[in-house]
């Protein structure tokens, strides 16, 4: 028993921990923003990293199943739990890269996907704050901005919101963040949390 609990002391040395990590946030140049981004991975209350499915392809032959691996498949979107300022700064700037995409009220879309697609991504930290892995999301957009409930009987909690962020794909690794060698937009506002 002591030699299968020192080994599993030695693989799993201080364990990844949930509450260890640190949202990078990159905002396109073409999106007006009023709130000190310095603050987006402070107000991050919940994050998750990304999951990846392959399919299955059956093959029969004789009435026996082959099962081959078929396409790469994954959730295109990623949801970001904040918690919110009395001056809703950061929500109203997720809204604002809404609208910079498409502006519902003035019937106006961007016409320019590239100038309101950003490059956000998430990290691993050890137990003394420094990042061991990295996660990071291409050609994102904000596609939703969730509603924050209110009540007369809510008592002794912060606010808080979800804000949906789609993507095109996403690499795992240490790849720098803005990187133009990957295809990435070299436009962007990076706010390196």
């Amino acid at each position: 028993m002591a030699n299968k609990l020192a080994e599993l002391k030695h693989a799993l040395g201080s364990a990844a921990r949930a509450s260890k990590y640190r949202v990078n946030f990159s905002v396109p140049s073409a999106v007006p923003t009023n709130s000190d981004l310095n603050k987006v991975d402070t107000l991050c209350k919940a994050s998750s990293f990304p999951s990846m499915t392959i399919g299955q392809i059956a093959v029969y032959s004789q009435g026996r199943k082959l099962v081959i691996p078929g396409d790469t498949s994954y959730t295109n979107n990623w949801v970001l739990t904040f918690y919110a300022t009395e001056d809703h700064a950061i929500r109203k700037d997720m809204i604002a890269w809404m609208k910079a995409a498409d502006h519902f009220q003035n019937n106006a879309h961007s016409g320019n996907p590239n100038a309101v697609l950003g490059e956000l991504s998430v990290e691993q930290l050890d137990s003394a704050g420094n990042p061991t892995v990295r996660y990071t999301f291409h050609n994102v957009f904000v596609s939703e901005v969730g509603e924050i409930a209110l009540s007369d009987e809510t008592q002794d909690t912060a606010m808080e919101f979800d804000v949906t962020f789609t993507f095109s794909d996403w690499v795992v690794g240490t790849e720098a963040i803005n990187n133009p060698a990957a295809g990435n937009n070299a436009t962007l506002n990076d706010v390196s949390l």
